[in-house]
């Protein structure tokens, strides 16, 4: 085998053999640019042949992994877009949903200072001998009955508490009460309303609940 098929036998010796038949050729076609595809010169043996079709075989090749890496890419990109795009909407949504969190959490206060209100004056009407006082409450009842209801037609309700037991998801708890007859974690009292917003917590429950009694204490 003599040194000009051992260059053939490997890709650099393919590629500069076509190298130098292209640069043989071109001024054959230098000045023809809409030639067509036909009229280039083909190879002129067999071996140049080969040599010509290994060589755009291995081009081919490396176009096509290029061409897969790319398209691998587009579609990444088109994927990633796609996924920017729907969490743009769901974050917008979401911002929809509960543009109005903010104020409603802002009003509940009003909304305590009424529930104070209410429960206050219960040691003061039985004291009320004109009436006046009663009705002055009544007043104020129908206030936070309005002011319950408008909330709810937003989408706030209130936290049940009556005979629940502790959930951290919903509760917060601000006292422990020893007591052996009570099973520990149960609401013993609600210290202020808590309330959901659109099933999202709005603010949790203060409450106060029964632990185990420790009959090692003191011991």
């Amino acid at each position: 085998m003599n040194e000009n098929e051992n260059d053939f036998n490997d890709g650099d010796g393919i590629e500069r053999e076509l190298g130098k038949k292209l640069r043989n050729n071109e001024e054959a076609i230098a000045n023809t640019a809409d030639l067509d595809i036909n009229e280039i010169p083909g190879p002129s043996n067999l071996a140049e042949a080969e040599n010509e079709l290994k060589y755009i075989t291995n081009a081919f090749k490396n176009i096509k992994q290029e061409y897969d890496e790319l398209n691998q890419k587009y579609l990444k990109s088109l994927a990633d877009a796609e996924n920017f795009r729907k969490r743009v909407y769901k974050e917008k949504e979401e911002s929809l949903k509960y543009s109005n969190e903010k104020l409603l959490k802002d009003l509940l206060p009003v909304l305590d200072f009424l529930d104070l209100a209410i429960e206050h004056s219960e040691t003061y009407l039985e004291q009320d001998k004109t009436g006046n006082l009663k009705l002055f409450v009544d007043g104020i009842k129908l206030s936070y009955d309005e002011f319950i209801k408008v909330l709810k037609n937003h989408g706030v309700e209130a936290i049940e508490t009556t005979e629940k037991t502790f959930d951290p998801n919903f509760h917060q708890v601000v006292e422990t009460v020893e007591d052996s007859g009570i099973p520990a974690g149960k609401i013993l009292e609600e210290k202020r309303r808590g309330y959901i917003y659109k099933e999202r917590l709005l603010r949790p429950s203060l409450i106060s609940v029964s632990k185990a009694k420790d009959y090692n204490a003191g011991n």
